[in-house]
């Protein structure tokens, strides 16, 4: 549960960076873009450090890897559609039956974003020695905190607005 919770923490604090609109009021699709892949080559980056990978396991690696970031990708995509469905005056909106199955559904899309990494961790040992997996889900932790620990200390700049209740 708490790695849910993190993991969750995380990805609404990567969508609030990435979410962050400019003054005039409309997202900056462009800045988003960037902001984006330059995460995503600080991530590759740092789990290519962490691993210590030889060519022949890199070859091999990335590819799964990348398939699996794309799942977490879109499950965590599917997540957070739910939830704009309930956030705010549209879940003021909706009958407390269709809130409770907008949650319900906003539930079950978050366990399985979460539990993606788990599902193909007999994959990752497919390619890769055992230690090496292990220094994987380390890495990932350690650069979620990496990102936490950026977001606190710098914080998205410029105004998010927010639906009044």
């Amino acid at each position: 549960m708490k790695r849910l919770m993190m993991t969750l923490a995380v990805c609404l604090f990567s969508a609030a960076a990435l979410m962050a609109q400019p003054q005039g009021g409309k997202p900056d699709e462009q800045q988003r873009k960037k902001d984006f892949e330059r995460i995503r080559s600080e991530k590759i980056a740092f789990i290519t450090s962490e691993l210590d990978l030889i060519p022949e396991e890199a070859q091999v690696f990335w590819p799964v890897y990348n398939q699996c970031s794309n799942e977490m990708q879109e499950a965590h995509k599917k997540a957070m559609s739910i939830f704009g469905e309930i956030r705010g005056k549209k879940g003021d909106e909706l009958s407390e039956k269709e809130l409770e199955k907008k949650l319900d559904a906003y539930v079950q899309a978050s366990k399985a974003s979460s539990q993606v990494m788990a599902d193909w961790y007999p994959k990752f040992k497919e390619v890769l020695p055992v230690r090496k997996v292990a220094k994987l889900y380390e890495a990932e932790e350690a650069f979620q905190m990496r990102m936490i620990h950026n977001l606190r200390n710098n914080p998205p700049q410029g105004p998010r607005p927010r639906e009044k209740r």
